[in-house]
């Protein structure tokens, strides 16, 4: 095993281990509450990951729960690449995952960003800046909620034309002017 993947193995068991605060980064994206159905995804995959089962785990991660803006699944499709399980290992991919991941400024996502880009020559770390800005297209928080927020505003405009947004929209909007430091909406 290499000195990157003994680290890597490191710092996977840590994240693991410290996944509440994920989960907490969770509560604080409007994207409604963490349903019983996203629960049982997200057992679900644990399972498959614990496993050995890695190439249902990662189909799931990246597209189930990392497209909901779920960062812990965001950081392990990364996770999966770099350390090529069920999909070929990829470097530059695990840093623009871990990149997706760390958006929300979670202290262990961002060291293991970090470190991952610092191992990248400067032909890699170009390819990972193109990979990240595709990813934040689709997976970016801004990106998320701005389709819900549309999805909130049309629910209400056929609801009832002209009043104040729902809480839900309004909990959307608030999140949007703090991410971007704008005056409320």
């Amino acid at each position: 095993m290499t000195l990157m993947k003994c680290i890597n193995t490191f710092l996977i068991a840590v994240t693991l281990f410290v996944c509440a605060p994920a989960m907490a980064q969770w509560a604080q994206f409007p994207t409604g509450d963490l349903d019983a159905h996203t629960m049982r995804i997200q057992a679900k995959v644990e399972s498959l990951y614990e496993r050995g089962d890695y190439k249902r785990a990662h189909f799931i991660y990246s597209n189930e729960l990392a497209r909901q803006g779920d960062k812990y699944a965001q950081y392990m499709t990364g996770y999966m690449y770099l350390m090529g399980q069920g999909v070929a290992e990829d470097p530059v991919k695990a840093s623009a995952w871990y990149r997706i991941a760390a958006e929300r400024r979670a202290p262990e996502f961002i060291a293991v960003r970090d470190q991952v880009l610092q191992s990248l020559n400067d032909e890699q770390r170009a390819q990972s800046d193109e990979l990240f800005a595709e990813l934040r297209k689709e997976y970016s928080d801004l990106v998320i909620i701005m389709g819900l927020l549309v999805e909130d505003l049309r629910a209400q405009k056929t609801a009832s034309a002209g009043s104040r947004p729902s809480g839900n929209a309004q909990t959307r909007l608030d999140f949007i002017t703090t991410r971007l430091d704008l005056d409320p909406i």
